[in-house]
């Protein structure tokens, strides 16, 4: 999924580059768009929030699971540096590049390298870095991901004096919920005409912390479903017979975000505050609804299969990371700069194989290496030191003598 996440970010930039979409908030570069494929191409948006949702199911989980069956919670020192080890090092080679080949006369004081360093460029106007624009999902993720321990512990406190796991799980789903409206709240009022366009509050945390709830959201429920499918609303149940409908809910939100009746959604122009909120809830449909079926314990689609863990899939996904950090500097290195960038077909071409292969040397050179620094420096050991999947002796139709205990191992 995240691979097919990465292709869509990268379709949808290099459309932007190309002239694809109408935009004319630049004097002198406006573009007239591509008919139809404006509106299509530019909707691919939607293919940032399942990064963020990704995220929040992946990482909380065994969290949850802490909560709902009363495994081991992780431990946060070997979490963070796991993270850290993960995320860092590849998005620091990237930043160094850019900055000496892109940014060498936008360098006036070694903030404007620090800044990058610590993903703080979101936090200050004007302080994007060229050829790494697109990391400012990165800075958010990132403060994510120093928060979660935090926001976990917070939600063990509130769902541990229930009585029973269904009882932890709703109060858990609950609690996740109340994010969303604040999300949106804060969407709406950044898209505010006051702000101008682009405003830097619109990158900030508060605003992507709905994608990311949802994805916990995710996490409580394939958790306690895999203790007892009796944990679980039968809207999720529904999913494990009919896991085709997710996709087909997430293709809905997706064309209903390329008809929004607010705005124009063939323009990469800033919306208001109408498009803006409906897009963005229309984006966090999508991400929901097309990792649902991703998370439901014991799951067998042969179409979702077929597409997801086919083998050029699966190598696009494990370097996805780096299809992300790279594809705006290689539009940058072939064109120069990311407006009127040439043939959509040519630059599609161009940008693909140059980030698949710096992605490729990414992973091999710069990202495994790194992870294996966690156990060598003593920080993390090897393997996951916290149940994150209970075994498979335990599914939903184990009688209750003969679950395995909450403290079994990994599977």
């Amino acid at each position: 999924m995240r691979g097919l996440a990465a292709l869509g970010v990268l379709v949808l930039h290099v459309a932007f580059s190309a002239g694809q979409m109408r935009w004319n908030e630049a004097p002198g570069l406006e573009e007239t768009g591509n008919g139809v494929f404006s509106v299509l191409l530019n909707q691919l948006q939607v293919s940032l929030p399942i990064f963020f949702t990704l995220s929040g199911m992946l990482l909380y989980r065994p969290f949850a699971l802490a909560t709902i069956a009363g495994t081991p919670t992780p431990r946060v020192k070997p979490y963070l540096w796991r993270r850290a080890l993960r995320c860092l090092p590849a998005y620091w080679v990237l930043i160094a590049v850019v900055l000496v080949t892109l940014n060498r006369d936008n360098i006036h004081g070694i903030w404007d390298v620090v800044r990058p360093v610590l993903l703080l460029q979101i936090y200050q106007e004007n302080a994007w870095v060229l050829g790494g624009e697109q990391t400012w999902s990165l800075a958010t993720e990132i403060a994510f991901y120093f928060a979660l321990p935090v926001i976990a512990w917070i939600l063990h406190k509130i769902a541990r004096g229930a009585a029973s796991p269904a009882a932890r799980v709703r109060r858990i789903l609950i609690s996740l919920s109340l994010m969303i409206p604040i999300s949106i709240a804060w969407t709406a009022w950044t898209h505010m005409p006051s702000f101008g366009a682009w405003p830097i509050e619109g990158n900030w945390p508060i605003g992507w912390i709905d994608f990311i709830a949802t994805g916990m959201m995710l996490a409580t429920l394939s958790a306690a479903a895999q203790v007892s499918r009796d944990h679980v609303p039968a809207a999720y149940r529904a999913a494990e017979k009919w896991p085709l409908a997710c996709w087909g809910g997430a293709l809905l939100a997706y064309l209903l975000a390329c008809v929004s009746p607010f705005g124009d959604p063939a323009s990469a122009n800033y919306p208001g505050v109408g498009q803006g909120v409906v897009e963005h809830v229309m984006y966090l449909a999508f991400g929901f609804l097309a990792v649902t079926p991703l998370t439901v314990p014991h799951l067998r689609s042969r179409f979702i299969e077929s597409v997801v863990t086919n083998k050029v899939m699966l190598f696009l996904g494990r370097i996805s990371y780096g299809i992300y950090l790279w594809h705006i500097a290689i539009i940058y290195f072939w064109h120069g700069n990311l407006f009127r960038a040439g043939n959509f077909g040519v630059l599609l071409l161009v940008t693909l194989i140059g980030s698949v292969a710096c992605a490729t040397v990414s992973f091999y050179l710069i990202e495994k290496p790194a992870m294996r620094l966690r156990e060598r420096l003593g920080k993390a050991p090897k393997e996951p030191s916290v149940v994150t999947f209970l075994p498979e002796q335990t599914t939903p139709t184990t009688a209750p003598e003969e679950q395995v205990p909450a403290t079994a191992p990994v599977h």
